[in-house]
């Protein structure tokens, strides 16, 4: 039982998993994100893209019963790739909560049936043997025994959660899809101000950074951020850790590490912490 908020990520890449010489330092696997909390045997899960295979791999070697609650942010195939491969599903033995804001009229388990659906895999939901809820999870704070949660909507092409999590003192946000407009315009404006005032203070920010400014000039509208975005409104909110995620599949560990030595050199001191995320990566919170 851990004493500490443990962060561990599994997968940091966005649009699809690369499986690539040129990417294994930093990782090939989509977005998921574990956090084991204080004194509790329930993991947190955050997304179920390619990476959530390999967590669940490390979690079968695990004595006894499992306990987990799945947050996904949106049903993108680079969030929810995962998911029919997580080996804990297919025992009995253990419990799941898995929650996905609305999309539309449709719901949480309405999607994951979509994704596993004959047409695209051979094992149905029903087919999976663990203890498992699918809620739809419509926005307000939540309260469960040793953490909170909220979400606002973030800017992205699908209705898409940007999630804060409180646990004791400590807030972490995850916004691994997450676009920062730029283009002025009021609504803009007013979802910058409300990000920012979501952000402010908090300790750990996962956040977009798929492109640079030369590469989001030509993807406006796509839904993602450029590192240069982010950091200097991530640095004026007080933010003390920040970690860049959903790296462009076509980013090689080059370049992630010239970026990477960059920001350190501009912003090692603006933060406790700033890097581009590594899969296998581990954060360590005290409490």
């Amino acid at each position: 039982m851990n004493t500490s908020i443990d962060i561990k990520f599994w997968g940091v890449r966005g649009s699809t998993p690369c499986a690539n010489l040129e990417n294994m330092k930093y990782g090939g696997n989509t977005t998921c994100v574990e956090i084991d909390l204080p004194h509790s045997e329930e993991i947190l899960v955050l997304d179920c893209g390619t990476g959530f295979r390999n967590l669940g791999n490390r979690l079968c070697k695990v004595n006894g019963s499992l306990r987990g609650r799945v947050f996904i942010t949106h049903p993108h195939w680079d969030h929810l790739q995962g998911f029919p491969f997580f080996k804990p599903f297919y025992n009995s033995k253990n419990w799941f909560r898995v929650y996905i804001p609305p999309q539309g009229d449709v719901g949480c388990k309405e999607i994951l049936q979509g994704h596993m659906s004959s047409t695209f895999f051979p094992v149905s939901v029903d087919m999976l043997e663990a203890d498992l809820n699918w809620e739809t999870f419509v926005k307000g704070k939540r309260d469960f025994e040793h953490f909170s949660i909220d979400y606002m909507w973030a800017n992205h092409t699908v209705p898409t959660a940007i999630y804060k999590f409180t646990i004791g003192e400590r807030v972490i946000v995850f916004a691994p899809d997450n676009e920062l407009p730029l283009d002025g315009s009021e609504a803009s404006q007013t979802f910058i101000e409300k990000f920012r005032s979501y952000i402010r203070g908090v300790d750990v920010l996962i956040h977009d950074a798929q492109f640079n400014d030369e590469e989001y000039a030509e993807r406006i509208g796509w839904g993602h951020s450029s590192w240069e975005q982010v950091i200097p409104l991530a640095k004026e909110e007080g933010i003390h850790s920040l970690y860049l995620t959903h790296h462009d599949p076509d980013h090689s560990d080059d370049y992630l590490q010239k970026m990477d030595e960059r920001v350190n050199s501009l912003h090692r001191t603006d933060f406790e912490d700033i890097c581009f995320a590594k899969e296998g990566q581990a954060i360590h919170l005290p409490v």
